[in-house]
């Protein structure tokens, strides 16, 4: 206790004491507290005056951005704004956080000033990429349910008949087109070889070869026959009395220059035949040559038809559409059309078949060359005899060899040679059933003209000035679009199918056509979303045209109504879709894709109902005008109610609606789909989207005064630990924040 005692009254005494040093000591001590307890107290407000300063900031930005333009969004669920000056609306809440006079009393620790800001304009809606994903916040909620419900389960059963009536129809087609090609090949082969046979009639004449008047002039057989009476004749002029002259001068000299004038003509008249055959034989080995290369080709097409690859109808038919609609055709229906496609095997001839023809064309002129020989032979044997070296019993030998000879090729090749008929006849036999097939595509082909001429009717109508006008400047709004986005007017072309001029090729591109739309089914269901939002965002934010209004102009020419029903304010949906800038165009080119899909469901439904006719070219040609007639009906319904049956067997009905839907997925719109989008957007709107912010950046400049020590403040923002800068008391800060309705 006294030592404890002892040290406390010594600590006393020392603070206690008077000293000099002892009081410089405890003065610098507490300076050097006060200094760091005044710059402690003005740092921490400055950092309380920083983040008031970045909350004041955000509610400038967020009240700046509360004015967007309201018919903008409730027309097209877009945000832009609009309304007050964002400055002002900045300012205002900006300065909210400072009132401009202090409370009398009051005290305030942090006593911030407004001293100015600015608003900068960082983002546009006429950006695509800024639209674009506005868009998709609004539809990918709605858009997946909506479009799968309404529009793929619609289509989803029909999957499996169509990729077996589009593999069908592709091969059919292609193999028709081949089967013709050849068959054509294959007449002129047997039109060659009866030119072969009709150049040797022209020495068979001369024989002549057939039970024919023998005393006919001109002939071997003729010449054969009156040779003994010749002999004759020479003999008894040789034998003569004295006083008595030669009797037969004169016939002697007449039979030797027709016996030598007949002998010449056969061996001239064989010689070009033969040379004839020659020629006509080497032209056609080549067209059977053609024939073989195109028969080997049907080979191939069929075979890569066994092979199909995994296609969007595959990728719809295992996907799991909830809702899907009933009715689909039947497993032995769709068994039908696989057996439609297998039917084409029966159309390729045997590769023996080919090598047993060309064995047979060389035959024939090898045939012909015995008989060109005998030819000569005989000639040989006529001036021998004429010569009086010859022998009579030689002369009567190789004319009947002659005849032999002409008759061993005639038997073959002659008009009714055995080879010559038996060829015509199974040309014929093969081809029968094309006539019928040629009957069916004149049906065919006038229906398709019809149609041809009805689609035309909506397009070729009187333009209304003031629609034309209308497009013309919604032209320049998606130029203007596209030339704002840095992208030329080439950007993401669009493809649009022309009508062609056979019904087959125009059922061949509507399975193709129909194969997209597929495609665009698949890759919706499985998963490719961006696309989906973008159309289905089309589908419920703009126009479409009503098919009911083109009823007139598509069934009895008249478009009165139709022409004045154009605007491009009930057709915005076709516009986006097609691009054309012309009143009647887009809904043209609608309607003709409409009838596109129709052909490629009746055809496929044709090619079931046809399958009786046996012959696989006979049952395409049978599809296609069903697929025709069918599809002009269904166009017909669809001006009259504004719907159509999706298919025979599966009865629900498709709206005009849903078909632009499948058309949206079809063609691939790109940059200038979103285009066309902001030019009607503008022209319906009066808005420029170039100049309709979605994003900005608020500058606020504020300050807060310094209690102690403003050097010392400024030094620490010279070392980099304080962001603004010190003057006349007062520290400055500027505070960027940047926001967006996307």
């Amino acid at each position: 206790m006294t030592c404890t005692g002892g040290k406390l009254r010594a600590r006393r005494g020392f603070i206690a004491r008077s000293d000099g040093s002892v009081s410089i000591y405890m003065i610098a001590a507490t300076a050097a507290l006060v200094l760091v307890m005044s710059v402690l107290i003005d740092y921490a407000r400055i950092a309380a005056f920083r983040k008031q300063t970045e909350l004041a900031a955000h509610a400038g930005i967020r009240s700046a951005l509360s004015a967007y333009d309201g018919e903008l969004y409730l027309r097209y669920g877009l945000f832009g704004a609009g309304g007050s000056d964002r400055n002002e609306l900045f300012a205002q809440a900006a300065k909210g956080q400072w009132p401009a006079e202090q409370a009398r009393g009051a005290f305030r620790l942090v006593n911030g000033r407004y001293e100015t800001s600015r608003m900068n304009l960082h983002e546009t809606l006429g950006r695509h990429d800024i639209m674009k994903r506005q868009i998709l916040e609004e539809m990918k909620y709605k858009a997946p349910v909506d479009f799968t419900l309404e529009v793929a389960s619609q289509f989803a059963p029909a999957a499996s008949a169509m990729k077996e009536a589009h593999a069908a129809m592709t091969m059919l087609e292609n193999v028709r087109k081949l089967y013709d090609k050849r068959e054509a090949h294959l007449q002129a082969v047997l039109d060659l070889q009866k030119a072969m046979r009709d150049a040797a009639g022209d020495a068979g004449a001369i024989i002549p070869f057939r039970n024919r008047d023998l005393a006919q002039s001109q002939t071997v057989l003729n010449i054969v026959a009156r040779y003994p009476h010749y002999v004759a004749m020479i003999e008894a002029d040789a034998y003569l009395e004295k006083d008595e002259f030669p009797a037969y001068t004169a016939q002697i000299v007449a039979y030797r220059e027709e016996a030598r004038t007949v002998a010449g003509d056969l061996f001239r008249q064989s010689m070009l035949a033969l040379r004839r055959h020659q020629t006509l034989e080497r032209r056609a080995l080549e067209e059977l040559g053609k024939a073989e290369r195109l028969n080997e080709e049907m080979r191939v097409v069929i075979a890569q038809n066994e092979q199909q690859l995994n296609s969007g109808y595959d990728r719809v038919q295992k996907s799991k559409v909830p809702g899907t609609a009933p009715g689909s055709p039947s497993a032995a229906e769709v068994s039908q059309l696989e057996q439609a496609g297998q039917s084409a095997q029966q159309l390729p001839l045997a590769r023996e078949w080919f090598a047993r023809y060309a064995e047979e064309l060389s035959a024939q002129t090898a045939i012909y060359a015995s008989f060109d020989a005998e030819a000569a032979g005989f000639q040989s044997s006529m001036n021998a005899v004429l010569a009086g070296s010859g022998s009579a019993a030689l002369l009567t030998e190789n004319a009947a060899q002659l005849r032999m000879a002409y008759e061993q090729y005639d038997a073959k090749y002659g008009l009714n040679g055995t080879v010559i008929v038996e060829r015509t006849q199974e040309l014929e036999a093969r081809q029968a059933s094309d006539r019928e097939r040629k009957k069916q595509e004149a049906k065919a082909e006038a229906k398709w003209n019809d149609i041809r001429r009805m689609l035309h009717n909506i397009t070729a109508v009187p333009q209304v000035a003031e629609h034309q006008a209308l497009f013309d400047r919604v032209k320049k709004r998606a130029e203007a679009s596209l030339a704002f986005n840095a992208l030329d007017e080439q950007a993401g072309a669009d493809s649009i199918t022309q009508l062609q001029e056979e019904p087959n090729a125009a059922a061949e591109q509507s399975m193709h056509q129909t194969g997209g739309v597929f495609d665009g089914l698949a890759d919706m269901l499985e998963g490719t979303r961006d696309t989906v939002y973008l159309n289905e965002y089309v589908i419920n934010r703009f126009s479409r045209f009503d098919p009911q209004k083109m009823q007139g102009a598509l069934l009895n020419g008249d478009a009165s109504e139709y022409a004045h029903a154009l605007s491009l304010n009930n057709q915005e949906t076709e516009y986006i879709l097609y691009g054309y800038h012309s009143p009647a165009a887009n809904v043209a080119a609608a309607a003709g894709e409409v009838f596109a899909m129709r052909l490629a469901i009746r055809t496929m439904e044709g090619l079931i109902e046809c399958r009786t006719m046996m012959h696989p070219l006979l049952i395409l040609a049978g599809a296609v005008l069903y697929g025709l007639e069918h599809a002009a009906a269904d166009m017909i319904r669809l001006v009259q109610t504004g719907t159509t049956p999706l298919s025979k067997y599966a009865p629900v009905e498709v709206a005009y609606r849903d078909y632009m839907r499948l058309f949206l997925l079809l063609h691939d719109g790109g940059p200038k789909r979103l285009a066309r989008m902001a030019a009607v957007i503008e022209q319906n709107t009066g808005l420029q989207l170039a100049r309709v912010g979605t994003g900005w950046t608020g500058e606020l400049r504020a300050s807060v005064n310094v209690w102690f020590l403003p050097g010392v403040m400024n030094r620490f923002n010279k070392w980099g630990l304080l962001d603004g800068k010190v003057a006349d008391g007062r520290y400055e800060m500027d505070r960027t924040v940047g926001m967006s309705y996307s």
